[in-house]
């Protein structure tokens, strides 16, 4: 658990003086004393309430169990998570303050880093349990390993139903492509596009318009010297979204590369809306002194793909009118259940 979480358990800020978590504290347990009769739910969250005081108040490892810090925190919720069932999950619902999509196919958990008094991270546990959607204030790799165990519970199920004691070979394709549509699940992108964008503007309309820096790369393109070509201000356009990317074309109409980002969040925010159509994309070329920078944004993995090039680009996005930005998408729900449909045939 890191002191933000901490924060956000206890409901106070970053910056809280030592008296106000203890108030904040005392209320809590006040609310949550055994003798005030506390559900199963509330009694999960007061081992929250525990532990993220614990750690704000400095508590080391040596003291007792009912004042444990960090590390002793850590095992109580691994002890709970080892006999977890996800048809059990009310304990945790409350756990977590973030918006829910009742619609969703599955329930996923609220994963966390746990650290010990040293600030070293030793393993994660589970904060809370539901049908949560990701806000920035959730640790982006931590999410998209709660949705990766979100999937492998729903084929688990499958492989148990029809009695298979290993994994076929073609699970693992299955699971990536499960992972991507409960991960869509839980990303409302019409609520964290101002939040990742780093600009926003308007226009005449008032309609937001949103900007990102982006990039092409052409990596397995034929055209490999396509980025230095471009002059600024070049214009792209999109010529289709295969494998979760979207290729683009020059103004000669020949696929150019592929649109990439520094920041590996925006995949699963953008690119679905670009699979969706749901939004109009403006691309232009940015300068040739700007490609520099952007392989050095890309970091250090990226820059090890061999025959891969980057040119650095604009992007602006807006909804289409005819769009209702605040719906999900409907078929989400029953894609999946297809999917899961094509994997137990595929095992018949």
């Amino acid at each position: 658990m890191t002191r933000e979480e901490a924060c956000r358990i206890l409901g106070v800020s970053p910056g809280a003086a030592p008296d106000q978590i203890k108030k904040k504290y005392r209320q809590l347990m006040h609310r949550l004393h055994p003798d005030a009769g506390p559900s199963e739910e509330d009694l999960h969250l007061a081992w929250q309430v525990n532990a993220a005081y614990a750690l704000l108040k400095g508590i080391g490892p040596g003291d007792r169990p009912s004042q444990a810090g960090p590390e002793a925190a850590s095992g109580v919720f691994r002890r709970r998570d080892a006999h977890h069932s996800p048809h059990r999950s009310s304990a945790r619902r409350s756990a977590w303050d973030a918006p829910v999509n009742r619609h969703a196919y599955r329930e996923r958990d609220i994963l966390c880093r746990a650290e010990d008094s040293g600030g070293e991270v030793i393993g994660t546990f589970t904060a809370a349990r539901g049908r949560y959607f990701w806000t920035t204030e959730e640790d982006f790799p931590l999410f998209l390993r709660s949705i990766y165990l979100c999937g492998k519970e729903l084929l688990d199920e499958v492989d148990a139903s029809l009695g298979r004691a290993s994994s076929p070979s073609c699970r693992s394709r299955f699971h990536a492509d499960l992972t991507y549509l409960l991960a869509q699940q839980y990303i409302d992108a019409t609520s964290l596009l101002k939040e990742l964008a780093a600009k926003t503007t308007s226009d005449r309309e008032g309609q937001d318009i949103y900007y990102f820096p982006a990039m092409l790369e052409t990596k397995g393109q034929e055209r490999s010297g396509l980025p230095g070509s471009l002059p600024a201000e070049a214009p792209l356009f999109p010529a289709g979204v295969r494998d979760h990317r979207l290729f683009l074309k020059d103004s000669a109409g020949q696929e150019a590369g592929y649109l990439s980002f520094s920041d590996d969040r925006l995949y699963y925010v953008l690119v679905p809306l670009f699979e969706q159509r749901r939004v109009l994309v403006r691309l232009r070329a940015a300068g040739e002194g700007e490609s520099a920078s952007l392989a050095a944004g890309k970091g250090a993995a990226a820059r090890k793909k061999r025959g891969a090039g980057y040119r650095r680009l604009h992007l602006w996005l807006k909804f289409k009118k005819e769009e209702d930005s605040s719906r999900l998408p409907e078929s989400l729900s029953l894609q999946i259940s297809q999917l899961l449909e094509h994997y137990r045939a595929s095992l018949s």
